[in-house]
């Protein structure tokens, strides 16, 4: 693939496919034709692992009364054709019976195949969010990407891409609700700004509540921000006087007794060692009170 052709991944599908419908008749022109349906084996990078089955009907009524208006794009592969991307097309021309499907056959190796695998879905039907994290996790981790080139290949910003990665680092139980659609992207990234070991109460809660993310985004910070540091108290320095009372005290209560001095008052602090300590000295005060 040329310098020209990868910039023009990062532009989107119309660099690829073109903007025009292209008609059900006969094709022998440029590098489009009818290729049979049995011919196509699916794209073994294909990061969608899941196809609504009513999106697929509705695209099924589509291609039968329209026919397939954007070829899907194949390459040639152990005498046959596999699919780079289209395979909703596809699968929906299969059920049809279609024998034949509009196809372009590019030269591609396997780094191009995902890469227009994952662009394909991310601008023509969302990817769920765990599939979409997937494919990026699969094109870095395959192919040596930084998140910076893989950022630039899918026309994402790199927040966007670290942000999508962390979702894979999400309980199992939190990646269930996102893919049964009881959370949102929105909120998994939400909860990511809690502790971990806050993430799954908060993500049932706001499953079960019907939360909004911005409402999870302030319960999450407000779990991960520190707690208000307490006013400190300068201790004041103390008397002769007092220090002789707790000299006094000391040996009264036998054991170890500081008395402390902040703003206009204090504490006294008293020190044992065990629960019979406690009740020696327990006694102690009692009598001296009585």
């Amino acid at each position: 693939m040329t310098a020209n052709q990868r910039r023009g991944l990062g532009r989107g599908l119309g660099a690829l496919l073109g903007e025009s419908p292209i008609s059900m008749g006969p094709r022998t022109e440029g590098n489009v034709r009818d290729i049979a349906i049995g011919e196509i084996t699916p794209n073994p990078f294909q990061p969608r692992k899941s196809f609504d089955p009513q999106t697929l009907d509705e695209l099924k009524r589509s291609i039968a009364e329209f026919g397939v208006l954007v070829p899907v794009i194949v390459r040639e592969r152990n005498g046959a054709f596999e699919l780079i991307a289209g395979e909703r097309r596809w699968r929906a021309s299969a059920a049809l019976q279609n024998a034949t499907i509009p196809a372009i056959v590019r030269a591609s190796d396997d780094r191009d195949s995902l890469e227009i695998a994952i662009i394909e879905n991310l601008q023509r039907e969302d990817l769920n969010a765990l599939e979409e994290a997937a494919g990026i996790a699969h094109l870095i981790e395959e192919y040596n990407f930084t998140q910076e080139q893989a950022a630039e290949r899918l026309g994402r910003s790199r927040p966007a891409i670290a942000n999508a990665l962390r979702l894979l680092g999400l309980p199992e139980a939190i990646k269930t609700m996102l893919v049964a659609s009881r959370l949102t992207a929105g909120h998994a990234r939400a909860l990511l700004a809690a502790p971990e070991s806050h993430r799954l109460a908060l993500a049932e809660r706001a499953a079960n509540e019907g939360m909004t993310v911005r409402a999870l985004e302030r319960l999450a910070m407000a779990f991960s921000a520190p707690p208000e540091p307490k006013p400190v108290v300068l201790e004041r320095t103390l008397s002769p006087e007092q220090r002789a009372f707790e000299s006094q005290l000391r040996t009264k209560l036998g054991t170890h007794v500081a008395l402390r001095r902040g703003g206009k008052g204090g504490k006294i602090e008293i020190r044992y060692g065990s629960e019979k300590d406690l009740i020696r000295i327990a006694d102690l005060l009692v009598g001296q009170i009585d």
